[in-house]
């Protein structure tokens, strides 16, 4: 589906895109207590026959940031006085994003961001409190798919669980 250049909002099926990329992913607990998520994806992308030349040979306005990845790294601490008790670290990046990519009246950028996150958590037998810090250096960014979306600011997340 493409955006009509000559009518905003009105989209038609046009032409072919090209695309090839991967994904990868990773769940490891190499130590008692340690657990480690990541994820890497990577995605190439044009219109590579199209009867709108404004779009010919260009990353699709919808196809999003070409590299895009993910980690999460918490620790859950032993069976000792600490024992419940555990934080996590990990954040995720994206590369930048061309929101609107046109040959006749350019090319809009959403920049590259990293945003970081921590969390401090208590689990015991019935009961689990987790603290969540999220956007730790307070960046402004903004995420989208053919759209300028600005995302939260530094926050800060609480959640209790029990169960009975």
């Amino acid at each position: 589906m493409l955006e009509e250049t000559d009518r905003p909002f009105f989209y038609v099926q046009d032409g072919e895109r090209y695309s090839r990329g991967f994904e990868a992913s990773l769940t490891a607990s190499p130590l008692q207590g340690l657990n480690i998520i990541a994820g890497y994806s990577y995605n190439d992308s044009k219109l590579n026959k199209t009867d709108q030349t404004d779009f010919l040979n260009r990353r699709p306005e919808s196809a999003g940031p070409k590299n895009l990845v993910n980690l999460w790294i918490s620790y859950r601490f032993p069976e000792t006085v600490l024992e419940g008790l555990g934080v996590g670290f990990g954040g995720n990046y994206a590369s930048e994003n061309m929101i609107f990519n046109r040959q006749l009246s350019g090319v809009f950028t959403l920049p590259e961001y990293t945003v970081l996150n921590a969390s401090v958590f208590y689990n015991v037998d019935k009961f689990a409190i987790n603290l969540k810090l999220n956007n730790l250096a307070d960046k402004q960014y903004y995420s989208g798919w053919s759209t300028i979306t600005p995302q939260m600011p530094r926050n800060f997340a609480a959640a209790f669980t029990y169960k009975f």
